[in-house]
């Protein structure tokens, strides 16, 4: 008889432990994807600057499923769009539409954030080249 209380008891026991094992769930899902944030995905530009008092410029990028691309451009036509900025992109989801974004450049890894404000404009930050940088691109 005892034994019997002893074995369902085990056999309690060693049951709840199963079924609360299997309802956890993993907290360490990988926080990098692959490729760019499809919402940010597309053609976008800033709105001109002025240089000097004839000339002015313009950021455009352009942000694939895995590059990012950007060129200054000019108002007398002319502008620097080369190789990919960034090539093998990969981001992380930081909370309230900010998006963590890191590819693969010439000198090494640029890393950035990138900020959703609306359908037709976002927000990049972060270092470039040892300063600060901020900019509001609108899409094109």
């Amino acid at each position: 008889m005892n034994s019997k209380i002893i074995n369902g008891a085990l056999g309690l026991i060693i049951g709840l432990v199963v079924l609360s094992d299997s309802n956890t769930i993993s907290a360490h899902a990988a926080n990098w994807h692959k490729g760019t944030p499809t919402s940010l995905q597309g053609k976008w530009q800033s709105k001109w600057h002025r240089d000097s008092k004839t000339l002015r410029t313009r950021t455009r990028t352009t942000i694939s499923k895995r590059s990012i691309d950007s060129g200054l451009y000019n108002s007398d036509g002319t502008g620097d769009m080369g190789e990919p900025d960034a090539i093998g992109a990969s981001y992380k989801y930081l909370g309230k539409h900010i998006y963590q974004i890191r590819g693969k450049e010439m000198t090494g890894t640029w890393t950035f954030k990138a900020k959703k404000c609306s359908h037709t404009k976002i927000e990049l930050f972060g270092r470039d080249y040892g300063y600060n940088f901020k900019m509001y691109l609108y899409r094109r």
